[in-house]
């Protein structure tokens, strides 16, 4: 083999091999850009692939970085424009929840003010009715007694009222 590129130099001359090696340098050599694991060789796959083989990968790998970096902003973009969506409807929802617990709040309120007043209501029935029986007749009965225990408490034997 040596003996053929010796041959081979003597005929075309230095400036004929330095051609050719600075085509091959350029170029790569013929069909063995095609085997996958030789061009991933560091130093021996630029002298295989070529230096324009190399130029052109490393283009495409920057233009797939730059379409992968557009694409993950793009997603990250949808992302957080759907996690914002997702939180503003979920915000809308607590706002309902609050308002129909705030309405809640107002009927129970309100109930319980009516509860309130008929509770004072019925206390001051009662007063009225303690302060109208108490007579100083000490421990007996009498018959507006047996009418307020019947009006309060039913008859003896019956039901209350």
């Amino acid at each position: 083999m040596l003996a053929l590129l010796s041959a081979i130099s003597r005929l075309i001359g230095i400036g004929g091999v330095l051609f050719i090696g600075l085509l091959l340098y350029e170029e790569g050599i013929p069909g063995a850009s095609r085997v996958p694991f030789l061009a991933n060789v560091p130093v021996v796959g630029d002298l295989i692939t070529g230096r324009v083989h190399t130029f052109a990968a490393d283009q495409v790998r920057l233009a797939t970085a730059t379409a992968r970096a557009q694409c993950y902003s793009r997603i990250e973009k949808l992302v957080s424009r759907s996690e914002l969506t997702a939180a503003n409807a979920k915000a809308a929802q607590l706002q309902r929840q609050i308002e129909a617990m705030n309405e809640a709040m107002a009927a129970y309120q309100k109930r319980a003010l009516a509860d309130q007043q008929s509770l004072k209501v019925e206390n001051d029935r009662l007063e009225k009715a303690i302060a109208e029986d108490a007579g100083d007749n000490g421990c007996t009965w009498t018959p507006d007694d047996f009418q307020w225990l019947q009006d309060h408490r039913g008859r003896a034997g019956g039901s209350a009222r």
